[in-house]
């Protein structure tokens, strides 16, 4: 049986990324379940996790016939080199590559891999599995993946190929809808999985919560959704449905938007057995999260932790340092609404643009960027602007580990 070597490089993150967890390959693990059904045998290597040798050694024993590879921006470099390492020893293989960074700028991998795929890679697989058994192409064949309409219609995660020890409480993890319609200036969501709202139907995604109690037994559930109540009528359901089977806690480490949720569906998420929501606020200054294209209130926010917090939900909240029109007078701001909420939790990240979005169109029009090394995204900032210069940027950073420290243990 032919082989489909599925690779997750080493996640570049920061610290304050870390404390997440790692999180199973969704996507990875969705293609294996495709790939099946084609006959070919699958195997992942989370290079988190698998040493990179052991990944050379085993390909050069079974000469995959096709390795696939996510990319993010951060990882990219350490792609480049996977890949180089791998062809020296696989000169029959097809290297596809997709995911984010493949999507956002596929122009990075042209002449390292064979394919490339923008967007959904689900229903290019055929095109792939065609591909792999021709004889191989000189150049890099760019696929533009198929919206997938009807999400009912992709086969569940392959989850047999993860070795569980490695995910701990995020075992359970799975995505129930694809896409965003909003607008947000530093989201790449919309250009990778597009701006329409698909959704997952209620027996569809209990169907997989139930497996992942039953077959893999996922200690709870994390739904990664980007805007799992964008549909309330929908989450209303699966809520009764949740609590109709037993099925345990859950929580939305994602986030879900302030003006997607009630007092009323936030009762229900809680009976259900949600334990834990995070909302994205990305600053204490309305002017910042005006500029962010948000479309939220910070009254929206105050009203919404309320409602939480009285129906027993812990309560997270994302931030961003380093946002376009963000001043050190403006994370004082962050620093007093947080004092006012007293979230359980914070998560702040830099603010950071990726090549092909708004937010890097942002930059080039108002301010300047100070590096274009791909490994330093999201650790380090990398653009400052006229009224914000880096030194003030760093400033913020130890403000805000100054002020939060002690109770969030804040660490960038």
């Amino acid at each position: 049986m032919p082989f489909v070597y599925l690779v997750k490089p080493v996640t570049v993150e920061s610290h304050e990324e870390e404390k997440k967890g790692s999180y199973p390959p969704l996507g990875l693990l969705y293609l294996s379940s495709m790939f099946k059904e084609y006959g070919f045998e699958t195997k992942l290597y989370d290079l988190d996790f698998v040493d990179e040798n052991a990944l050379v050694k085993q390909a050069s024993h079974e000469q995959p016939e096709i390795v696939a590879i996510t990319s993010t921006t951060p990882s990219y470099y350490s792609i480049v080199h996977v890949i180089k390492r791998l062809r020296e020893i696989l000169k029959n293989s097809l290297f596809a590559v997709g995911g984010p960074h493949a999507t956002l700028v596929p122009e990075d991998f042209i002449g390292i891999a064979d394919v490339i795929v923008k967007g959904e890679g689900e229903r290019v697989i055929s095109e792939l599995v065609k591909m792999s058994r021709k004889q191989r192409f000189k150049n890099t064949i760019v696929l533009k993946g198929e919206t997938v309409e009807n999400l009912d219609e992709i086969p569940y995660p392959d989850r047999s190929i993860l070795d569980r020890r490695y995910y701990s409480e995020n075992l359970g993890s799975m995505f129930t809808s694809r896409g965003c319609p909003y607008n947000c200036l530093f989201c790449a969501t919309r250009f990778i999985m597009g701006r329409k709202f698909r959704a997952r139907s209620v027996g569809n995604v209990i169907g997989e919560w139930i497996e992942l109690k039953e077959k893999y037994k996922a200690p709870k559930i994390r739904i990664l959704d980007d805007v799992f109540t964008f549909n309330r009528q929908r989450a209303v359901e699966i809520c009764k449905q949740v609590k109709e089977y037993g099925l345990g806690e859950w929580s939305l480490p994602n986030g879900v938007r302030v003006d997607n949720v009630d007092a009323e569906l936030l009762e229900l998420m809680a009976d259900s057995g949600c334990t834990i929501v995070w909302y994205g606020v990305e600053s204490g200054s309305q002017k910042v999260i005006n500029i962010l294209r948000k479309g939220i209130k910070l009254e929206q926010v105050e009203k919404v932790v309320e409602w939480s917090k009285d129906v027993g939900l812990s309560v997270g909240l994302f931030f961003m340092v380093g946002a376009p029109g963000e001043t050190l007078e403006t994370v004082y701001e962050t620093l007093k609404l947080i004092e006012k909420l007293d979230p359980d939790y914070v998560h702040f990240s830099i603010a950071t643009p990726y090549p092909g979005t708004d937010f890097w169109k942002w930059v080039e029009e108002n301010g300047r960027f100070l590096t274009h090394d791909y490994s330093k995204f999201e650790r380090e900032f990398i653009f400052e602007t006229p009224d914000y210069p880096l030194k003030d940027r760093i400033k913020a950073i130890e403000i805000i580990e100054k002020e939060l420290s002690l109770k969030y243990e804040v660490e960038f």
